[in-house]
């Protein structure tokens, strides 16, 4: 590289990490409020534009954002279940403290939060490149969503096969081991290293400030895994004020359809959520802890669990801006495992051989971070991560696994070298490993540099390019070296207008479980494939955002998700034997319309907020080689909500559908239908009480995903959260 241009490198980076004196600087101050009530909003997040700075607002609603520059700023601030406002044109001088003030207003619908997963720095959903759906703290909430999977069940674009998330079709259903999703933590990757499983119930969802879902590849900024999607789970941090949280869910099972599918006494079927968190301030330090316990007989044999769990998220504020975080959870799961009915005419129960299918599972997440502000224009992120899992007794015999450990390590930087652009680089470097005598020994790692830059071409025009190399290895077999490049353009030609479309890549080593796994599971052979290669995609995506009114916006995304390599399980049923392998090459292709609308409004003196969110993703999937269909993916799935706010009661129903299942592996001949679930719900505020009632499956409809396995009958629900 030229020397001169080097300098001209370093000299740039200089003067970025140096602070800007206090001669040189000015304060930013203010208070956010409730533009209704006037009162505080703690914790609401002001971040000024163009820069790396921002604050939260303390207990009174107040903020201070030191050290600004001089310069003329826009301002944004935002909370959950408020919609953003920005102030513009704020003028900050030498030795001279601005003061502002917010008044935000309540949403019954999130229009535009505040996301990270588009870029890994925060940024107005209206502005990505990629199209991201968020579910909020209140979306939970209003849903009495007892786990994580409750809470995503109903987000555009996504829906379930057992415990398997599909982005837009991305998985199927792999038997558990092989999901296409990424999961985050906090942006942190939290699946098992040696299955590549979800642990769905590893924190409360009393403890979810939102979760972002971004549709198609992501590997580009996430790394491994995110080939067809990423979900990111964003935890509350502490509060200033000191705050206790408490929330206790139960549900009853109604009765089976049919009286001759009754196993039991239907009326000892129930499940009980109890969930306690405090969370509080001490100055620079704060802490939030959070401990709970899930039970339940099941609807089914081998149905039954229990579950607890124990989470703490700590920070300190050091004075001179760097920030510590610290996180641990601790789940511990003892459940049995239906893994298909006994026939037809008995769907709630199991063979009698397979009565000792129990496994018990401890699994730990932590993760360290430090987040070093050099300036208002420079700023390091470091990371440092661990999942252990330990898996026993599972399918009726001592499995003798060893703890599987997943390490991870990352570097960020966030670098603003001139007004305009915003460029994010470091690396990532994940390391997996787990033992069994089921699959042996095995350790992988890949290590990944990445940048990308996002370029505000124009005040209304924003482009972004990145590029990933990662270095995948398996000790003591295969290597591989993946290249994930990505280009995005967002285009506001008018204030409601927005235009999207990008163009990324994914990619997926096959996890250890896939490449050797040797077992017997009701007679059929699970054979190890130690060639199977890593999948990889290319995600293509046009979007298109429109406000009818700041209270009404419809989003229409097309999308091309090309698969090479993807990896599915094979069933050879003449031979009983299952192995997992690579299609060459596969294709899902689609459009996903949403709409957002509420509509305040103000009847006989009472205020009620009306909201509506309907969406539907209609799409083609197919395996190329012989053109046949992806097996367990619907080509519809389409959702919608209901929501009636009168004073303090709020009212929900939701109806989820998604089209009959076209192709299945283990019984293609049996009957197979589309889902349609009912679910309704209504709520009462009393002070800092909320009380929830609700059905789910209202009308008793019977749904089987996969084979031999019937979703929930209608279950009758209620809950109790407050806050002291």
């Amino acid at each position: 590289m030229n020397k001169k241009l080097v300098r001209q490198f370093v000299f740039i980076i200089f003067f970025s990490l140096v602070p800007l004196a206090a001669s040189a600087a000015g304060i930013v101050t203010g208070k956010v409020i409730d533009a209704t009530t006037k009162e505080p909003l703690p914790g609401a997040n002001v971040q000024i534009m163009g820069t790396l700075r921002g604050a939260s607002a303390d207990v009174d609603g107040v903020f201070q954002i030191k050290k600004m520059p001089p310069g003329t700023y826009s301002v944004r601030a935002s909370m959950i279940g408020y919609r953003t406002v920005t102030i513009r044109n704020v003028k900050v001088q030498n030795d001279r403290k601005i003061t502002i003030k917010f008044k935000l207003k309540e949403a019954a619908i999130e229009m535009d939060p505040i996301v990270v997963l588009g870029g890994r720095t925060q940024q107005s959903l209206d502005q990505a490149a990629v199209s991201i759906s968020v579910v909020s703290a209140r979306d939970i909430q209003r849903r009495n969503a007892v786990n994580i999977v409750e809470a995503l069940e109903s987000a555009p674009g996504v829906n379930f096969i057992g415990d398997q998330i599909n982005i837009r079709g991305s998985t199927g259903y792999t038997f558990g081991a092989g999901n296409k999703v990424l999961l985050l933590l906090d942006g942190v990757p939290v699946y098992a290293s040696d299955t590549g499983q979800f642990n769905w119930d590893m924190l409360p969802p009393l403890d979810i400030k939102q979760i972002e879902v971004l549709k198609g590849a992501g590997s580009t900024l996430w790394g491994a895994s995110a080939l067809g999607g990423v979900v990111n789970i964003i935890t509350k941090d502490p509060t200033p004020e000191g705050q206790l949280l408490y929330s206790f869910s139960v549900g009853k099972y109604d009765k089976p359809y049919f009286k001759e599918w009754y196993w039991t006494d239907p009326n000892r079927l129930h499940y009980a959520r109890e969930d306690v968190s405090y969370s509080k301030q001490f100055k620079q330090f704060g802490m939030r802890i959070s401990a709970g316990q899930f039970k339940s007989t099941g609807y089914t044999q081998l149905g039954d669990f229990k579950k607890y769990n124990l989470t703490g998220k700590f920070d300190y504020r050091f004075k001179n801006g760097i920030k510590w975080t610290g996180y641990a959870a601790y789940s511990f799961i003892d459940r049995g495992f239906f893994i298909q009915w006994k026939g037809q005419n008995h769907p709630y129960e199991v063979d009698e051989s397979n009565l000792g299918n129990h496994a018990k599972t401890n699994q730990l997440n932590t993760y360290m971070k430090l987040s070093i502000p050099f300036s208002s224009r420079f700023a390091i992120n470091l990371r440092a991560s661990l999942v252990r899992t330990l898996m026993g007794n599972q399918f009726g015999e001592s499995a003798d696994f060893d703890p599987a450990i997943g390490q991870g390590a990352e570097i960020q930087a966030d670098w603003i070298p001139y007004p305009g652009h915003t460029i994010t680089f470091g690396t990532q470097f994940q390391q997996d490993g787990g033992s069994t005598k089921f699959f042996g020994h095995h350790v992988g790692y890949f290590i990944g540099p990445f940048i990308q830059d996002e370029f505000k071409a124009r005040e209304n025009l924003r482009i972004t390019a990145g590029l990933r190399y990662d270095r995948y290895k398996l000790i003591g077999g295969l290597k591989e070296d993946l290249y994930s490049p990505r280009l995005g353009v967002n285009w506001q030609p008018w204030k409601r207008t927005t235009f999207r479309g990008s163009v990324g890549s994914g990619f997926r080593a096959a996890t250890i479980v896939e490449r050797f796994l040797e077992l017997t599971i009701m007679n059929f052979k699970i054979k190890s494939n130690p060639q199977l290669k890593s999948e990889s995609s290319w995600a293509y995506d046009i979007g298109f955002r429109q406000y009818i009114t700041d209270d009404w916006n419809i989003d229409i995304s097309l999308f091309d998700n090309e698969y090479w390599e993807l990896v599915e399980a094979h069933l050879d049923l003449i031979r009983g034997q299952i192995q997992f392998r690579n299609i060459p090459r596969a294709r899902i292709q689609g459009i996903e319309t949403t709409m957002n609308m509420s509509f305040p409004l103000r009847v006989f003196g009472v205020n009620m907020s009306p909201g509506i969110q309907a969406t539907m993703t209609a799409m083609n999937h197919k395996e190329l080689q012989y053109n046949e269909p992806l097996p367990y993916r619907p080509k519809v799935i389409s959702t919608i909500k209901a929501l009636l706010k009168i004073g303090r009661a709020d009212l929900q129903a939701d109806y989820r559908y998604a089209s009959r299942i076209a192709a299945v592996k283990l019984y293609p001949i049996n009957d197979r239908v589309p889902m349609r679930f009912v679910d309704v719900r209504a709520s009462y505020q009393l002070g800092s009480l909320t009380l929830q009632i609700g059905v789910n499956n209202l009308f008793q409809y019977n749904y089987a995903p996969m084979e031999s396995n019937l979703m929930p009958m209608r279950t009758f629900t209620a809950g109790l959260k407050g806050r002291l």
